[in-house]
């Protein structure tokens, strides 16, 4: 065989492979762009979940003391009503953040 011949032939092949190369690193990099994002969604409500505990925490503290004040005066003062409410927002906040995650595990 001419010595052309061969040259181009390995030409070629160093091409096809060097295409199939490219080919599986796009599908790495494509797979790996997926999970990053998959990743930040769940950071995302990692964090937003973080905070909405927390505010139940407040508001429970809120009611307890409330309660507590209540107790020691013989009265309410408004401080129970203050926590309940507290209470019943904080809930309606986590309930909707669970739909929210819900809606969205259904979409996928």
């Amino acid at each position: 065989m001419p010595t052309e011949v061969i040259c181009t032939i390995i030409t070629g092949v160093a091409g096809i492979i060097c295409a199939a190369m490219a080919a599986q690193s796009s599908k790495r990099d494509k797979r790996a762009k997926e999970e990053a994002e998959r990743v930040n969604r769940r950071a995302e409500q990692r964090a937003k979940e973080g905070r909405l505990q927390l505010a139940m925490i407040n508001a429970n503290c809120q009611l307890t003391v409330g309660v507590a004040m209540a107790l020691k005066r013989g009265r309410c003062n408004g401080e129970v009503e203050t926590g309940l409410a507290a209470i019943e927002k904080t809930t309606k906040e986590y309930e909707q953040f669970l739909e929210g995650i819900a809606i969205d595990h259904i979409a996928r």
